[in-house]
């Protein structure tokens, strides 16, 4: 009979969960195989092997077309479960309401999830905005939010054209070309903030703001009102307000243009 290492499995379960550290540490930009056998110490065969364990349960997933190794589902998943209770939100939280009691209006608090924008939090400054741009708990593309358009500004020409190219069909069928993108990354660059009607609902508007937590996490902030509340004044103002709010909150080493 042949005697079985009763570690070997604890062992394997180790290396799988120092691989996911690693991929983590890297998303959303991914790592290679090459990168993750050198950080881990392990052996081609043996990463190759773990890693698509990880993959099968969607731990982790290869983004086309570099095929580096990012979260995958699974992982983010079990994120957005805690997010209501995330250090995030609780970082936040006391800059959206007093911003929403401030201005009356709605106020979002949004992160990064790869190519897309998950909203962490909503605080209401007033009656206003009926019918809410995003539910908490939701994700959508980083060019559909204007929390996620602001991250997409913090991100060189490079990252964004990768990002529009990897969610190329999701961005055809709302009608948005890379073309569209860029015009809008462009100016809110310039500006220092995003400043654009909410593309799901034709009545609002409002302006968005992010900053790095991190070297590879981001965190966008918008406030959002009814179109009437919103001439390019008060944007302008609001759009100010906000970078100034959100500059403390930027990670040291995050890049100045």
């Amino acid at each position: 009979m042949r005697n079985v290492d009763p570690l070997s499995g604890t062992r394997s379960a180790g290396k799988a969960m120092a691989l996911l550290r690693h991929v983590g540490a890297h998303h959303p930009q991914g790592i290679r195989l090459t990168e993750l056998m050198a950080c881990s110490g392990q052996d081609r065969s043996t990463a190759h092997r773990l890693l698509a364990c990880l993959e099968e349960y969607g731990l982790v997933e290869r983004a086309a077309p570099s095929k580096a190794y990012r979260l995958g589902m699974a992982s983010l998943e079990m994120g957005w479960v805690s997010a209501g209770m995330s250090p995030v939100v609780e970082r936040f939280q006391p800059l959206m309401r007093r911003l929403a009691r401030q201005t009356g209006d709605t106020v979002f608090l949004m992160v990064r999830t790869g190519d897309h924008a998950l909203c962490l939090h909503r605080e209401e400054g007033g009656p206003v905005v009926k019918a809410l741009a995003v539910q908490v708990g939701q994700q959508v593309l980083l060019g559909r939010s204007l929390a996620g358009l602001a991250m997409l500004a913090q991100l060189e020409e490079a990252e964004l054209a990768a990002s529009h190219q990897r969610q190329l069909t999701a961005y055809e069928r709302v009608a948005m070309p890379f073309g569209v993108l860029h015009k809008a990354w462009r100016q809110a660059r310039s500006a220092g903030f995003a400043d654009r009607q909410d593309h799901r609902q034709t009545l609002l508007r409002g302006v968005g703001g992010a900053v790095h937590l991190s070297a590879n996490s981001l965190v966008g902030m918008s406030i959002v009102a009814l179109d009437a509340r919103m001439p390019p004044e008060r944007r302008h103002e609001l759009g100010t307000l906000l970078a100034h709010e959100l500059g403390p909150h930027a990670w040291p080493g995050e890049r100045k243009e």
